[in-house]
């Protein structure tokens, strides 16, 4: 089974919700693919800090739970996941 988990800045990005998602997952066979959530105009969300979802990714490993980081590419030109759909002409 995957995971997806979109990692957003101070809301679930925290190490005690890190162990949280560990004790749902810890025993099963799971993989966890954290997704940093795209900045996007008009949004009051943004994404994790690189410290935080370095500690929260650290979490998942030492319990045991697979986990990686998905690549966010075309960030810098507002083309990544949801940015698009967030553009107006």
């Amino acid at each position: 089974m995957s995971i997806e988990y979109a990692l957003i800045k101070d809301i679930n990005d925290q190490g005690w919700r890190a162990e949280l998602l560990a004790d749902l997952l810890v025993g099963h066979l799971v993989h966890v693919n954290l997704i940093p959530l795209n900045p996007t105009p008009g949004s009051k969300w943004t994404a994790s800090r690189p410290e935080d979802e370095r500690a929260f990714v650290r979490i998942l490993e030492r319990r045991g739970v697979p986990v990686t980081v998905r690549d966010t590419r075309g960030r810098e030109i507002d083309g990544a996941c949801g940015q698009l759909a967030a553009a107006t002409p």
